[in-house]
Protein backbone atom coordinates (compact mmCIF):
# COMPACT_ATOMS: atom_id res chain seq x y z
CA UNK A 1 0.00 0.00 0.00
CA UNK A 2 1.78 2.82 -1.61
CA UNK A 3 1.54 6.53 0.60
CA UNK A 4 -0.89 9.03 -0.16
CA UNK A 5 0.03 12.35 0.30
CA UNK A 6 -3.75 13.39 -0.19
CA UNK A 7 -4.87 11.50 2.32
CA UNK A 8 -5.44 12.96 5.94
CA UNK A 9 -7.21 13.06 8.75
CA UNK A 10 -8.03 16.07 11.12
CA UNK A 11 -7.10 15.45 15.00
CA UNK A 12 -9.01 17.77 17.62
CA UNK A 13 -6.53 18.20 20.27
CA UNK A 14 -8.01 16.05 23.67
CA UNK A 15 -6.04 17.87 26.91
CA UNK A 16 -8.53 16.15 29.48
CA UNK A 17 -7.69 12.76 29.78
CA UNK A 18 -10.70 10.20 31.64
CA UNK A 19 -13.54 7.47 31.01
CA UNK A 20 -16.08 10.24 30.87
CA UNK A 21 -14.37 12.52 28.30
CA UNK A 22 -13.89 9.35 26.41
CA UNK A 23 -17.03 8.30 26.91
CA UNK A 24 -19.05 11.52 25.96
CA UNK A 25 -16.24 11.91 22.43
CA UNK A 26 -17.73 8.30 21.70
CA UNK A 27 -21.56 9.47 22.43
CA UNK A 28 -20.62 12.38 19.78
CA UNK A 29 -19.03 10.25 16.79
CA UNK A 30 -15.39 10.41 17.82
CA UNK A 31 -12.58 8.07 19.08
CA UNK A 32 -10.30 8.97 20.70
CA UNK A 33 -6.52 8.79 19.53
CA UNK A 34 -2.82 8.44 21.12
CA UNK A 35 0.03 9.46 19.37
CA UNK A 36 3.67 8.74 19.93
CA UNK A 37 7.05 7.74 18.45
CA UNK A 38 8.59 9.69 16.24
CA UNK A 39 11.29 12.94 17.06
CA UNK A 40 7.61 14.18 19.26
CA UNK A 41 6.01 13.31 22.73
CA UNK A 42 2.99 11.69 23.14
CA UNK A 43 -0.02 13.52 22.19
CA UNK A 44 -3.67 12.98 22.65
CA UNK A 45 -6.38 13.92 20.13
CA UNK A 46 -10.00 12.47 18.92
CA UNK A 47 -11.14 11.93 14.85
CA UNK A 48 -14.06 11.12 13.52
CA UNK A 49 -15.32 7.91 14.08
CA UNK A 50 -16.57 8.12 10.16
CA UNK A 51 -14.05 10.07 8.61
CA UNK A 52 -11.32 7.07 10.21
CA UNK A 53 -13.16 3.90 9.26
CA UNK A 54 -13.58 5.74 5.89
CA UNK A 55 -9.65 5.26 5.72
CA UNK A 56 -9.77 1.48 6.74
CA UNK A 57 -12.04 0.60 4.40
CA UNK A 58 -10.31 2.16 1.51
CA UNK A 59 -6.66 1.51 2.32
CA UNK A 60 -6.85 -1.43 4.57
CA UNK A 61 -4.92 -1.93 8.29
CA UNK A 62 -1.75 -0.77 7.18
CA UNK A 63 -3.45 2.59 6.04
CA UNK A 64 -0.37 5.43 5.98
CA UNK A 65 -2.25 8.93 6.31
CA UNK A 66 -1.63 12.28 7.21
CA UNK A 67 -2.69 13.32 10.34
CA UNK A 68 -3.71 17.31 11.14
CA UNK A 69 -3.26 18.12 15.10
CA UNK A 70 -2.22 20.45 16.63
CA UNK A 71 -1.28 23.05 13.70
CA UNK A 72 1.09 19.98 12.40
CA UNK A 73 1.07 17.56 10.01
CA UNK A 74 2.85 14.44 10.13
CA UNK A 75 2.42 10.87 8.72
CA UNK A 76 0.96 7.99 10.46
CA UNK A 77 0.72 4.39 10.95
CA UNK A 78 -1.77 2.34 12.67
CA UNK A 79 -0.61 0.72 15.61
CA UNK A 80 -3.07 -0.32 17.70
CA UNK A 81 -7.23 -0.57 17.47
CA UNK A 82 -8.85 -1.04 20.50
CA UNK A 83 -12.41 -2.47 20.28
CA UNK A 84 -14.82 -3.26 22.86
CA UNK A 85 -15.03 -6.65 24.29
CA UNK A 86 -18.64 -7.39 23.77
CA UNK A 87 -20.07 -4.83 21.39
CA UNK A 88 -16.90 -5.07 18.73
CA UNK A 89 -16.98 -1.41 18.58
CA UNK A 90 -13.86 0.89 18.20
CA UNK A 91 -13.05 2.51 21.50
CA UNK A 92 -9.35 3.72 20.82
CA UNK A 93 -7.05 4.49 18.11
CA UNK A 94 -2.89 4.51 18.58
CA UNK A 95 -1.48 6.18 15.88
CA UNK A 96 2.72 6.08 15.77
CA UNK A 97 4.67 8.74 13.82
CA UNK A 98 6.68 7.11 11.48
CA UNK A 99 9.19 8.79 8.83
CA UNK A 100 9.27 8.07 5.00
CA UNK A 101 12.86 7.28 4.30
CA UNK A 102 13.38 4.69 7.46
CA UNK A 103 12.09 1.49 7.18
CA UNK A 104 9.35 0.27 9.55
CA UNK A 105 7.50 -2.96 10.90
CA UNK A 106 4.19 -4.01 9.59
CA UNK A 107 2.38 -6.55 10.08
CA UNK A 108 0.38 -7.49 6.93
CA UNK A 109 -2.02 -10.56 6.40
CA UNK A 110 -1.68 -13.35 4.32
CA UNK A 111 -3.60 -13.61 1.59
CA UNK A 112 -4.41 -17.21 -0.56
CA UNK A 113 -4.37 -17.43 -4.36
CA UNK A 114 -5.96 -20.20 -6.23
CA UNK A 115 -6.86 -23.83 -5.86
CA UNK A 116 -4.38 -26.18 -4.86
CA UNK A 117 -3.94 -28.78 -6.98
CA UNK A 118 -4.33 -31.53 -3.79
CA UNK A 119 -6.86 -30.30 -3.62
CA UNK A 120 -8.62 -29.78 -7.09
CA UNK A 121 -7.66 -33.39 -8.06
CA UNK A 122 -7.37 -35.51 -5.02
CA UNK A 123 -9.93 -34.38 -2.53
CA UNK A 124 -7.10 -32.86 -0.60
CA UNK A 125 -7.91 -30.24 2.46
CA UNK A 126 -5.67 -26.75 2.36
CA UNK A 127 -4.44 -25.41 5.60
CA UNK A 128 -3.58 -22.24 6.31
CA UNK A 129 -1.02 -22.04 9.82
CA UNK A 130 0.02 -18.55 9.33
CA UNK A 131 -2.61 -15.98 8.68
CA UNK A 132 -0.05 -12.70 8.73
CA UNK A 133 3.78 -11.84 8.37
CA UNK A 134 5.28 -9.24 10.02
CA UNK A 135 7.64 -7.69 7.43
CA UNK A 136 10.12 -4.30 7.70
CA UNK A 137 10.29 -1.71 4.51
CA UNK A 138 10.09 1.97 3.71
CA UNK A 139 6.01 2.93 4.31
CA UNK A 140 6.06 3.75 0.75
CA UNK A 141 6.73 -0.21 -0.15
CA UNK A 142 4.42 -1.75 2.38
CA UNK A 143 1.81 -4.00 0.59
CA UNK A 144 -1.54 -4.31 1.34
CA UNK A 145 -1.32 -8.22 1.50
CA UNK A 146 1.14 -10.70 0.91
CA UNK A 147 -0.23 -13.24 -1.63
CA UNK A 148 0.47 -17.17 -1.48
CA UNK A 149 0.16 -18.89 -5.22
CA UNK A 150 -1.29 -22.46 -3.90
CA UNK A 151 -2.31 -23.64 -7.15
CA UNK A 152 1.00 -26.32 -7.50
CA UNK A 153 0.27 -28.05 -4.04
CA UNK A 154 -0.35 -31.07 -4.22
CA UNK A 155 -0.98 -33.40 -1.11
CA UNK A 156 1.88 -32.95 1.90
CA UNK A 157 3.05 -30.16 0.03
CA UNK A 158 3.90 -26.97 1.85
CA UNK A 159 4.50 -23.36 0.61
CA UNK A 160 6.88 -21.58 2.95
CA UNK A 161 8.51 -17.86 3.57
CA UNK A 162 11.29 -18.56 1.44
CA UNK A 163 9.13 -19.31 -1.38
CA UNK A 164 7.32 -15.77 -1.38
CA UNK A 165 7.84 -14.15 -4.68
CA UNK A 166 8.56 -10.09 -3.32
CA UNK A 167 10.89 -7.77 -3.72
CA UNK A 168 13.42 -8.76 -0.93
CA UNK A 169 15.40 -6.08 -1.88
CA UNK A 170 12.40 -3.71 -0.58
CA UNK A 171 10.75 -6.15 1.37
CA UNK A 172 11.89 -7.87 5.16
CA UNK A 173 10.32 -10.67 6.25
CA UNK A 174 10.97 -11.07 10.14
CA UNK A 175 9.77 -14.79 10.21
CA UNK A 176 11.69 -17.82 9.63
CA UNK A 177 12.63 -18.89 5.69
CA UNK A 178 11.03 -22.30 6.70
CA UNK A 179 7.65 -20.73 8.51
CA UNK A 180 5.07 -22.61 6.76
CA UNK A 181 2.32 -20.43 5.24
CA UNK A 182 -0.08 -23.18 3.52
CA UNK A 183 -0.19 -26.96 3.11
CA UNK A 184 -2.52 -29.37 1.98
CA UNK A 185 -3.04 -32.51 3.89
CA UNK A 186 -4.87 -35.82 2.39
CA UNK A 187 -8.65 -35.61 3.85
CA UNK A 188 -9.45 -38.03 6.64
CA UNK A 189 -11.45 -40.99 5.98
CA UNK A 190 -13.59 -41.91 9.43
CA UNK A 191 -14.24 -45.85 9.80
CA UNK A 192 -17.48 -46.77 9.43
CA UNK A 193 -19.65 -47.09 12.77
CA UNK A 194 -20.98 -50.81 12.90
CA UNK A 195 -24.50 -50.18 14.27
CA UNK A 196 -25.06 -51.57 17.66
CA UNK A 197 -25.89 -55.21 18.07
CA UNK A 198 -24.55 -56.39 14.79
CA UNK A 199 -21.14 -56.48 16.50
CA UNK A 200 -19.60 -59.54 15.42
CA UNK A 201 -19.37 -62.20 18.65
CA UNK A 202 -17.52 -64.95 19.32
CA UNK A 203 -19.60 -68.44 18.84
CA UNK A 204 -20.74 -69.58 22.46
CA UNK A 205 -18.94 -72.86 23.58
CA UNK A 206 -21.31 -75.44 24.73
CA UNK A 207 -19.67 -77.33 27.24
CA UNK A 208 -20.46 -81.38 26.75
CA UNK A 209 -19.48 -84.00 29.48
CA UNK A 210 -21.82 -85.33 32.37
CA UNK A 211 -22.92 -82.51 34.99
CA UNK A 212 -21.58 -81.91 38.32
CA UNK A 213 -22.25 -83.00 40.98
CA UNK A 214 -25.26 -81.90 42.73
CA UNK A 215 -26.54 -80.71 39.56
Amino acid sequence: MSYDSSISLDAQPRPVSGKGVARRLRRDGFVPVTLYGGDGGAASGSVLKREFAAIIRARGRNSIFNLNLGGSTTPVKIADLQLHPVKGSLVHVDLMRISLTETTEFEVRVDIVGEASGVRNFNGVLDQPTHSLKIRCLPTDVPQEIEVDVTELGIGDHFRVSDLKIDRDKIEVLADAELVLATVVAARVEEEAVPVGEESAEPEVIKKGKPEDGA
